[in-house]
């Protein structure tokens, strides 16, 4: 906001100043301290934007002055003499606080000039003293002191050079400072005299600016009483339309209540119409009911009318036959008795025939009957579906002539049955087809008893209708025409246009329930509502109880639908209410619900649906009803019970659940075992004949069920059935229980179980050892009894693992036990508080149980043959390998013999040695079994290898060797694993070196996969698959098409055909066998199959879902080596010793995956690609339930810190089920990242690996900060275009905005312009925009995408509607909703062809929004324009130099085409300038359109110039274009 200037002509509306050709730089300052006091007073004037025009004269003078006051007779002075007045009070006031910093910066220096001068005379004194002491030491010979005052006199000499340097210095600055003060007051002296002629001057302006106040004081007040006026009006409408409002809501409240009464008048009309009508109805059923009962009655009168004609016709006949037959008998001569007996049958036959005739003529009747109501009962139907066909005049012509038709076709039928014996079935019966049960359920109900078990007769007698002796055409499948449907639909009697009108109807019907659903572009398909729950199961209900409950149903589709309850499953309608109310439109996401009633009335089971629709499509809601049934399960149909000693009693259970609701009996039992003997045959296991005889009794006893045999179980319990194992024969048993129910619809469960005796010397009388509940701290003991079945004495040994030798102790620790005897240890449990970090391995935290083994070892039980422990048979001619198995317990040579017998008491002697070795290195595990691993998972252990050699002395403990060799050395150990190829095993680290002492982890992981090859080749076969079958596809329609081309060929042409006799046109052999072969499909080569091709994917989940079970045994060696041996080069020497090597034995075990990524690759790689980093980029995936079990899912965690997140939760998956996997990638950094992620679940995990590349967008503009657009004439426009270059490998989205466009543009307005603000930058880029706020720029394209490496080019249009030199906006790229460039766009508008830029500014940067009025060029005179430069000249080298400035002077291009194309500037008298330095050039040229020329203003100090004087000059320059334009340039130079 521009405050008034000085004067008594001030411009209030912003409008331009008149006195700007009079400024300069320093009148500006002037100006804008003047306006402080001023705009204080008149900031409420402003903001009410009142208008001075009628204060103040026209502002356009350029010769402003002081007008008369009427009270003072004082000439007033012109604004540039007031300028130049407050310049010098300026100055003057300036001078005064320079004289006195000078004056006191002055009195400082004298004052350390005059304590310096006191140093230097101190110093000068001192130095004396020393000199006259030094010459007295000399006299004396003192040569220490004669040393220190020297000493002491450079050091005074020193201090006193330095203070003489510094008076200099001070004394110089003093003059300076003096001189410098000297000026000030000569200056001062100056503006003194001045000051004092116009101090006079200044009392009688502030008088005046005090009457001016006054006067704008009274103009404000004014204003403030005509805003209460109109504050007043406003208020007074504002009560006014109150009172209207409310008279129109009163009225409308009345018109209401008239309305509600009108409808309920209505309805109560509606309401007797139905119920008349009901009335009506009724009795129009009533009457025919009557006639029904009277058309009954004339049947039965007639029935026994026919009766009766029958019998008489039927006596009559047989009265003459038996006429005929006595005198045929009498007229024979022979009378046979045979003869006379078959009459006497035929006879019989005769009557039994009529009786079953009058029997059929009585349930044909009720059939008729039957029929007829039911006609009745489905016209009625078709009336009430179709009543448009069905007028209400046409019901009441024919209600009388249907029932004597119905008579008429009666008494026609009876009379035809009548004369014919048997019974025929006419066409029009044929015509008819049976009507719904529901319909026959209602006739039977109206008809009596008595008639309804005929009709039920008629329906039995049915069944065995006669056959035909040849087939017709009702044995052909007849396919109704539309005709014929649409004629069934309407009833007999309607015409085709009724029907054809009707189709048209219910198709136009049909196409406006379902309609397609588009939004954005994509078109929903799919369930258009979700349930939740998915299914409505009522489970285990009872007869007579009631059970509810609630359903939610989710909109799925793209938008507003809304859903309506169609109907339920027929067999769900008796048991089943729905209490869903239509909740309307629903958008998408929302949901309704419904509540579902279910009242069992019989113990069956129920499935059906509950049908909606909207107007997308239809859906269904399943719904299921089951009764209370068993649900019966074990936890495991295969025991195990391992290898046991014989004589030891081993009890495993079972136990079976039952999951349902239902109680029931069970019963245990057991089938025949199977056997395979093996053992050591001693002279304690040697079956005799008896024993062998027995044997299938002793193998019955060994595996046996436990006490609990039979009982009830009940409903969601569960049992516990004992399996007891007593060896007592060596070798492997199986046996197989069968759990038996008395509930018949389940089904009996197979329990397996095996086992295996084995017969060891020593075994314990109870091996499992059960300390009950302890404590910490407190002693606990037991005795344990070994026993022997040897026939020497064994010596034990009693071992206790590592862990737990702190806390459990066997005594003794070595015993002796006797041939046939028992022998008795101690065991002592004292668990201490470390137990549980100790026994890690073998305690259970969540239970705190313990569980641990204890070992015996029996001396000299080295020796095990395989297979079968020994046992076994050999047949003739047979050979068997028998393996030995050595397991020796130390290093040393071994010599034994082993005996084999036979049956027949033969025996044979092997001589066996053996050396043992022990290793350097040992493997904590000698055998790995890995668990049930899944395709494409992973399984990890780990072991430990050892080098527990630290002394070479044997009889300390074992020391490394081979037999008696020597002594391995003690030192540093290698090993090396070797995998197996093709084993899926990786093992890391596979070298190592192990100190003595120490052991080395070692990680072995197994991750099973399919062979790319197997991969590639079940793609090929799929490959060959889909082109065989596409193959025979197109064979079948060529023959199909081939065939349809002959029939029509033979039907259009068959005389031609005829006459020509030849052999008709078919296709050769040998062409289709070059067509079939030309179509044959060569399969690819597996190798050529990429991995990475949907082909192979494909193959691959295919042989995913297909895998079965498998299982491998892979024996890994360790070699062992010395790092000390010295390495052989010979050929074929290796440096590993083959007796020191380890063998590790893994058994891995592989299964089918339960899950799978869907549409995945081998790696199960989600793959993000390049992504611009802080965008988010969505993934979703679909994994695979393909186990045979109900999956509870869970995954691992993924990085919180990390760009990727799983958006949606894991939930448990049914066999067969799939789930959706939402994830989001939100790259922080320009890097590749990868994380994995397990999908877990009880039978296996699933893999993922997800990966994605951040990349920042690097998209470079072509203006760095500001976008000049230059000068354009008013009310045309320009256009400059920039680019942005992408380049990087992303697709960059941009969008560009404008400033001015801004819905915060205003706030951000408020704010200091730029020439008040402290920094003088203003935080708003908008500058002055086009009349009515309109941006003055506009952009294109606004928004959209850069391609990769591409690049994008941006148009800038610049419009303005008026003059302005002052044009800006802000303009802002976002990429991916993030600003990247801000650059401001700068233009200006003349309304003419000339324009000058460049010198001082001598205005604010701010534009009025305040309408120049226009004025007529002629009548005017044009105002006198500025350029001021100042020129500054530099003293170099004792000399001042040239000081240069520039202005510009140009010529706009303009799009008319009758617009001037050149300007020319001239500038008066620019010799007056030589006097003073100034050179101009050049003084006249011509500027064409579209181009700018360069004014150069030079100054040359003239010789003689006084530094410290400002020289000024004033030249006149004209520019004449389409007008003629004149400026004043205004020249002051100064020396700097």
């Amino acid at each position: 906001m521009l405050g008034p200037k000085p004067g008594p002509r001030v411009d209030m509306g912003g409008r331009q100043p008149l006195q700007t050709e009079y400024l300069n730089m320093e009148e500006e300052d002037v100006y804008q301290v003047e306006n402080e006091g001023m705009e204080k007073q008149f900031y409420v004037f402003d903001e009410l934007g009142m208008e001075c025009d009628d204060e103040f004269s026209d502002d356009d003078d350029p010769e402003i002055t002081w007008e008369e006051n009427d009270s003072t007779s004082v000439k007033d002075l012109s604004y540039p003499e007031t300028v130049h007045i407050q310049k010098r009070q300026r100055r003057l006031k300036e001078l005064e606080i320079l004289h006195q910093e000078k004056d006191l910066n002055v009195q400082k220096i004298r004052q350390e000039l005059k304590e310096c001068c006191m140093r230097i005379e101190t110093l000068e004194r001192e130095r004396k003293e020393v000199e006259e002491d030094i010459q007295q030491q000399e006299h004396a010979n003192n040569n220490a002191a004669l040393f220190r005052l020297r000493a002491q006199h450079r050091r005074l000499c020193d201090e006193l050079r330095g203070e003489e340097d510094l008076q200099s210095k001070i004394t110089l600055k003093l003059q300076e400072n003096e001189r410098d003060m000297f000026e000030v007051e000569l200056e001062q002296g100056k503006l003194m005299r001045l000051y004092e002629e116009h101090k006079n001057d200044d009392a009688k302006y502030e008088a005046r600016l005090l009457l001016e106040a006054k006067q704008r004081l009274e103009a404000e007040q004014t204003a403030i009483l005509q805003a209460e006026k109109r504050k007043t009006k406003t208020i007074k409408d504002v009560e006014k339309q109150k009172l209207e409002h409310k008279k129109a809501f009163e009225d409308a409240k009345k018109y209401n209540q008239k309305s509600i009464q009108y409808l309920k008048e209505s309805m109560t009309r509606a309401r007797q119409e139905q119920a008349d009508k009901e009335v009506k109805i009724r009795g129009e059923l009533e009457k025919r009911m009557q006639v029904i009962l009277s058309l009954k009655k004339n049947i039965t009168t007639s029935r026994e009318n026919l009766r009766a004609l029958q019998a008489r016709k039927a006596a009559k006949s047989a009265t003459e036959k038996q006429k005929k037959d006595r005198q045929a008998s009498m007229v024979s001569e022979s009378e046979n008795f045979q003869q006379q007996m078959l009459q006497k049958k035929y006879l019989q036959e005769f009557e039994k025939k009529k009786q079953e005739f009058a029997e059929e003529q009585k349930t044909l009747k009720a059939e008729i009957m039957a029929k007829i109501l039911r006609e009745e009962s489905t016209m009625e139907k078709k009336k009430k579906i179709y009543p448009v066909l069905f007028p209400e005049a046409q019901k009441s012509e024919h209600k009388t002539s249907e029932v004597w038709k119905f008579k008429k076709k009666l008494l026609q039928y009876i009379e035809n049955s009548s004369e014919d014996d048997k019974v025929i079935n006419t066409p029009e019966q044929e015509r008819r087809s049976p009507s719904q049960i529901s319909d026959e359920v209602t006739v039977t109900e109206q008809i009596p008893n008595h008639f309804t078990q005929d009709v039920n007769d008629q329906l039995v007698d049915e069944e065995s209708l006669n056959l035909p002796e040849f087939p017709g055409l009702w044995d052909n499948d007849h396919t109704p025409s539309k005709d014929e449907i649409v004629s069934k639909r309407l009833g007999v009697g309607t015409s085709k246009m009724e029907q054809e009108i009707l189709a048209r109807q219910l198709e136009k019907q049909r196409s406006g329930i379902v309609q397609k659903q588009v939004a954005a572009g994509r078109e929903f398909k799919g369930c258009p509502f979700y349930s939740k729950p998915d299914v409505i199961h009522f489970k285990n209900f009872d007869i007579g109880q009631t059970y509810k409950k609630k359903a939610t149903l989710i909109n799925a589709s793209y938008g507003i639908t809304f859903c309506r309850l169609i109907a339920i499953t027929d067999c769900l309608k008796d048991f089943i209410e729905v209490d869903f109310k239509p909740p309307g439109q629903i958008s998408a996401g929302m949901s309704c619900e419904m509540a579902v009633t279910f009242k069992p009335l019989v113990n069956k089971d129920f499935e059906g649906e509950i049908m909606f629709r909207t107007h997308i499509g239809s859906f269904a809601v399943p719904l299921y009803c089951t009764t209370k049934k068993c649900d019966l399960i074990v936890d495991k149909q295969v025991i195990d019970f391992g290898c046991h000693t014989i004589g030891e009693t081993i009890t495993r259970t079972i136990t079976l659940t039952n999951r349902g609701a239902l109680n029931t009996y069970y019963q245990f039992l057991k089938s025949a075992p199977k056997r395979l003997l093996t053992g050591e045959m001693t002279e304690l296991n040697v079956p005799t004949s008896q024993d062998l005889f027995d044997l299938d009794q002793q193998l019955h006893h060994e595996i046996k069920v436990g006490k609990i045999t039979a009982d009830e179980i009940g409903a969601f319990t569960s049992v516990k059935l004992p399996i007891i194992f007593a060896p007592l024969i060596p070798g492997e048993t199986q046996m197989d229980f069968e759990l038996v129910f008395s509930d018949p619809a389940s089904k009996n469960i197979t329990i397996t179980a095996r086992a295996k005796g084995v017969d060891v010397p020593v075994w314990l009388s109870n091996p499992n050892i059960d300390l009950k509940i302890c404590m910490y701290d407190r002693l606990y003991q037991d005795s344990i009894c070994a026993c022997s079945r040897a026939s020497t004495a064994l010596q034990l040994k009693f071992e206790v693992c590592s862990e737990l030798r702190n806390h459990l102790e066997l005594l003794p620790k070595t015993g002796y036990i006797q041939a046939h005897s028992n022998f008795s240890f101690q065991l002592k449990f004292l668990p201490r508080k470390s137990l549980p970090e100790d026994a890690k391995k073998y305690f259970n935290k969540e239970t705190r149980v313990l569980e641990a083994p204890m070992n015996i070892l029996v001396a000299n039980q080295y020796v095990e043959v395989q297979p079968n422990d020994g046992f076994g048979v050999l047949l003739p001619l047979e050979t068997l390998n028998i393996d030995i198995i050595v397991k020796a317990k130390e290093a040393k040579e071994y010599t034994f013999e082993l005996i084999c017998k036979s049956e027949i008491n033969r025996e044979f002697k092997i001589s066996c040695q053996a050396v043992g070795v022990f290793p350097p290195l040992k493997l904590s595990h000698s055998v790995i079994h890995f668990a049930a691993t899944a395709l494409n998972d992973t399984s990890t252990v780990t072991l430990y290898v050892e080098n527990s050699h630290t002394n070479q002395n044997e009889f300390i403990h074992s020391v490394p060797r081979i037999g008696k060799g020597e002594i391995a050395p003690v030192g540093p150990t290698l090993f090396e694993f070797v995998i197996p190829e093709y084993s899926y095993l990786s093992i890391a680290p596979a070298v190592g070196t192990v100190m003595p002492g120490e052991k080395c982890l070692v990680h072995l992981i197994f991750k099973p996969t399919l062979p790319d090859l197997l991969v590639q080749e079940e793609a090929v076969r799929m490959l060959c698959q889909a082109a065989e079958s596409e193959r025979i596809l197109e064979k079948q329609e060529a023959e199909s098409s081939k065939s349809d081309d002959l029939a029509s060929k033979k039907r259009s042409l068959p005389k031609q055909m005829e006459t020509r006799g030849s052999s008709p046109s078919t296709p050769k052999p040998k062409e289709m066998n070059s067509i079939s072969d030309s179509s044959l499909f060569e399969p690819p080569n597996p190798v050529n199959i990429p991995l990475d091709s949907n082909e192979y994917n494909a193959a691959l989940a295919s042989m995913l879902r297909d895998f079965k079970e498998d299982f491998h045994t892979f024996v890994i060696p360790c070699f062992v080596k010395y790092q000390g041996s010295t390495d052989h080069k010979a050929p074929g020497y290796s440096p590993y010793s083959i007796h020191n090597t380890l063998y590790l034995e893994v058994n891995c075990p592989t299964v089918a995956p339960p899950i799978i990524l869907i549409s995945g690759n081998k790696q199960n790689m989600v793959d993000f690609g390049a992504i611009a980093v802080e965008q988010r980029v969505l993934k979703r995936i679909e994994i695979q339930n393909i186990s045979h079990f109900h999956l509870k899912l869970k995954s691992s965690v993924l990085d919180p810190c990390g760009p990727f997140e799983l958006l949606n939760s894991l939930r448990s998956l049914q066999p067969g089920a799939t789930h959706n996997l939402i994830f989001s990638f939100t790259p922080a950094k320009s890097k590749m990242y990868y994380e994995p992620l397990e999908i877990r679940s009880v039978k296996g995990n699933l893999s993922l690996i997800l990966t994605g590349c951040g990349i920042d967008p690097s998209v470079t503009c072509s203006v760095e900060n500001v976008l000049d657009v230059g000068y354009v004439l008013a009310n045309q426009s320009r256009a400059v275009t920039f680019q942005l270059e992408n380049a990087t490998i992303l697709n960059v989205m941009f969008s560009v905005k404008l400033d001015s466009l801004s819905y915060s543009k205003h706030r951000e307005k408020q704010v200091l312009p730029e020439f008040l603000a402290p920094d003088g930058t203003s935080g708003s880029l908008v500058g002055t925009q086009n009349y009515g706020d309109q941006s003055v720029f506009s952009v294109t394209p606004i928004k959209g995408s850069i391609g990769p490496m591409q690049s994008q080019e941006f148009e800038i249009t610049f419009s303005p509607d008026h003059e302005s030199m002052y044009y800006s906006d802000g303009m802002q790229v976002e990429l991916f909703d993030k600003v990247a460039h801000t650059i401001q766009l700068k233009g200006a508008a003349r309304e003419h062809l000339m324009f000058v830029e460049g010198g001082d500014p001598v205005d604010v940067p701010v534009e009025s929004l305040t309408i120049l009025p226009s004025y007529d060029v002629s009548d005017t005179p044009r105002v006198l324009k500025t350029v001021q430069l100042t020129l500054k000249s530099t003293k170099f080298d004792d000399k001042l130099t040239t000081a240069l400035r520039e202005f510009q002077v140009g010529c706009i291009r303009s799009t008319q085409a009758n617009a001037r194309k050149n300007v020319e500037f001239t500038i008066d008298s620019p010799q007056a300038l030589h006097a003073k330095g100034f050179v101009i050039d050049p003084v006249k040229a011509m500027v064409e359109a579209g181009t700018v020329k360069v004014v150069t203003v030079s100054w040359t100090p003239p010789s003689g110039h006084d530094p410290l004087q400002t020289i000024s000059a004033t030249v006149k320059m004209s520019i004449k274009g389409d007008i003629t334009e004149n400026y004043q340039i205004i020249l002051t130079a100064v020396v700097g």
